[in-house]
């Protein structure tokens, strides 16, 4: 099953630099476009009327230039700060195999730190696409398979109720109710195993999907296992260098500290606190520009060099499970293109995306759609980020910032700005 969707992987796809108010663009080494926006683009003015969101994208128009595209952006993004509070933000746009950075900010409140093109956020479960690549790596590499038993990883896994629970159900919240977080008084290895040691199931395997840091987290966990690396390492040597992403980190480094963005909450300055399965749940801070190629690298994998991560990227992005419209991937999230703004818009809605909903299994799983608008949301304490593309279109957004705010008002964003660039 899994040989047939590494077999069926097929990919084409893309690069660039930036300021604070500044757009930069490259077609090519050593040809960038800087464009300065000045203050007059931080709008002091609310949306004055609704847009109307449109069943589809148009089908045709005009190359954008890159000063429309910078209009389009910031007639979006500087209202929706103002109405949100957000301190600092960062976006990149890939728009036909070019990407632009826009900045606006602050990264450091109390030390006046704009952000910048090198300014790293935190992703919170943005980071579960990075999970589900690697996961896909070892998959394409041989070290597992999707349906084996948790417990070959695990084998101090002895409840009984853990029989008949695979990787894939880890991997794709439909292991029988885990829960959305690990409690913080799981602080060691030992207090992990007794966690799932006494967690009882609410339905059986595969029947619904609930969205869960410990089940996602603990398969990044088991599928690193065969390796002999921890999960950071395993990441970083991978998936980070092989796509080089210089800028994208588990634990930032002390040379990094002077780029890490402070969060926000009601005001006061924050940072994502340690907890159990926290790089595979939500670990990852990265900047604008390694989000973009991280994009581009989803978006089409014939330029990544190394075979295995090519095949992962796929797998990543195929389907395994539909639950209404939406299709689970690993890590990933897919819709059918074209799509209608509401169903990805209250799709992201806390209500929907972590209620216990019936999963419908995809067997075999089907290869990744290039015709699918794939995204994923993430927040902590003090960060909101989304990121969407869609490979037909070789479109997608990287939306960063240092403040969380609700789902539906990012998704919304987004939509938004991608549709005028169509």
């Amino acid at each position: 099953m899994l040989e047939k969707l590494i077999s069926a992987a097929k990919f084409n796809r893309l690069s660039t630099r930036c300021k604070s108010n500044t757009l930069i663009a490259s077609d090519g080494p050593g040809h960038p476009f800087a464009f300065n926006y000045g203050t007059d683009f931080m709008m002091k003015k609310s949306i004055c009327c609704a847009l109307l969101l449109t069943a589809s994208f148009s089908t045709f128009a005009a190359a954008k230039t890159e000063q429309q595209i910078a209009d389009i952006v910031n007639r979006t993004i500087t209202p929706l700060m103002q109405e949100q509070a957000i301190p600092g933000m960062a976006v990149a746009i890939i728009y036909e195999g070019k990407p632009y950075y826009f900045t606006w900010g602050k990264a450091d409140i109390a030390n006046n730190h704009p952000v910048t093109q090198q300014t790293l956020f935190e992703l919170g479960s943005v980071s579960k696409t990075f999970n589900g690549v690697l996961g896909g790596d070892a998959i394409a590499r041989g070290e597992i398979k999707l349906s084996d038993p948790v417990t070959k990883y695990w084998p101090e896994l002895t409840g009984k109720q853990w029989r008949g629970i695979s990787l894939l159900h880890l991997a794709t919240y439909t292991a029988g109710g885990l829960p959305l977080q690990i409690p913080d008084d799981v602080t060691d290895k030992a207090a992990l195993l007794r966690f799932y040691q006494n967690w009882q199931p609410q339905w059986t395997p595969g029947a619904k999907r609930l969205y869960a840091n410990s089940s996602i987290g603990l398969f990044g966990a088991l599928a690193v296992k065969p390796s002999g690396m921890s999960y950071e390492e395993a990441m970083t040597r991978r998936v980070l260098q092989p796509l080089k992403l210089a800028h994208t980190w588990i634990t930032v480094p002390q040379s990094e500290q002077k780029n890490y963005a402070w969060g926000y909450r009601e005001g006061k300055p924050v940072h994502v606190s340690p907890g159990q399965l926290d790089a595979e749940a939500y670990g990852v801070k990265s900047s604008v520009i390694d989000m973009a190629r991280w994009v581009q690298a989803n978006m089409d994998a014939s330029h990544v060099q190394e075979k295995t991560l090519q095949q992962g990227i796929e797998l990543a992005q195929s389907r395994y499970w539909r639950i209404g419209d939406m299709y689970q991937g690993l890590g990933w999230e897919m819709l059918n293109w074209p799509l209608k703004a509401d169903s990805i818009i209250n799709g992201s809605d806390s209500k929907v995306a972590l209620a216990a909903l019936p999963a419908v299994e995809v067997n075999p799983p089907a290869p990744a759609v290039k015709a699918s608008w794939v995204h994923k949301t993430g927040s902590t304490g003090g960060f909101g980020s989304y990121v969407a593309f869609v490979p037909e279109k070789n479109l997608g957004i990287v939306m960063l910032a240092n403040k969380s705010y609700p789902n539906p008002v990012r998704v919304e964003a987004a939509w938004r700005i991608l549709e005028k660039l169509q």
